[in-house]
């Protein structure tokens, strides 16, 4: 399929694929998540020092924001975008904790992007937008994606027809950076899965129209517009935040069943369950790439 029939499909998750599993109700996901309702894996020590690990998931969330700021090198008067910034957690500790003067935040969620326009961050816009069709006319001093760069293709695509679509992505990043700037990326991704067996294994249930990269697709579509300087997996970060989620949503079964549908805590239950299984079993990985603009 050439590049500009492409353009005219469907490529990733669509708005109302990433409503059905995120737009549950934000008072449901505050029963279980830390406190900043930040919903993708934590980071519990850094591989390259022998340090302490986190002790908690509030604290483990920290780190992981800070990880991604740092790693884009923002700081005060500086800009930033986030792509998929989902209830806010990253913009509030760029502007509070770095001194970021303007923080912009792309969402599918209308119940994320309602959520953080109410906080009412200082230097903060939050857009409900696909970052396909995000424009902006000013360059940013930095650019952070978590959690939203396995939605951008969907079941069904061939391995070209994703390099093509993450390719894309990499360029409208890059147009949108400063020349030297960072790119922090974190993303699921295949791990020891043949692409014809991927279709078995992920939950369409759980994440309907979503197909997580494989690594060599990433560095493939990033080539000509960034640098990789840095990249990591860290498989037993996502089991360790999945497994304190887990328990975490069981202590507040009550609580849950209470203020959300019927079966709503059974489907959770069961889709962390397979999800820390699937990590365990190498099935899939999580990979945090930093990139500098070429």
């Amino acid at each position: 399929m050439s590049e500009q029939a492409l353009e005219s499909r469907p490529s990733g998750a669509s708005a109302e694929a990433i409503s059905y599993h995120y737009d549950v109700g934000t008072e449901f996901y505050r029963l279980w998540l830390d406190r900043n309702l930040t919903y993708s894996a934590a980071r519990w020590g850094d591989p390259r020092q022998a340090a302490v690990s986190p002790v908690s998931l509030e604290l483990a969330q920290e780190a992981k924001l800070d990880f991604h700021l740092r790693a884009v090198g923002v700081g005060p008067g500086d800009s930033l975008l986030d792509i998929g910034c989902g209830w806010g957690s990253m913009l509030r500790r760029a502007v509070e904790q770095y001194g970021v003067a303007a923080a912009t935040g792309l969402t599918l969620s209308a119940e994320q992007h309602d959520y953080v326009r109410a906080l009412d961050l200082p230097g903060v816009e939050v857009r409900l937008e696909n970052y396909q069709d995000y424009r902006s006319a000013a360059k940013f001093s930095g650019i952070v994606s978590v959690g939203a760069f396995e939605h951008f293709t969907r079941p069904g695509l061939s391995a070209a027809e994703k390099v093509v679509i993450y390719r894309r992505f990499f360029e409208r990043c890059r147009g949108w950076l400063n020349r030297g700037a960072h790119l922090s990326l974190q993303s699921i991704t295949w791990g020891n899965v043949p692409r014809d067996a991927t279709g078995f294994i992920m939950a369409q249930d759980v994440f309907p129209e979503t197909d997580p990269p494989y690594v060599a697709d990433v560095l493939e579509a990033s080539a000509d517009t960034f640098e990789l300087i840095y990249m990591e997996n860290r498989r037993c970060d996502y089991i360790r935040t999945l497994e304190v989620w887990l328990e975490r949503l069981r202590t507040r079964q009550r609580e849950i069943e209470a203020v959300t549908r019927t079966g709503t805590f059974e489907f959770y239950e069961r889709y962390l369950r397979r999800s820390i299984y699937g990590f365990k079993k190498k099935q899939f990985q999580l990979c945090r790439f930093v990139f500098q603009r070429h």
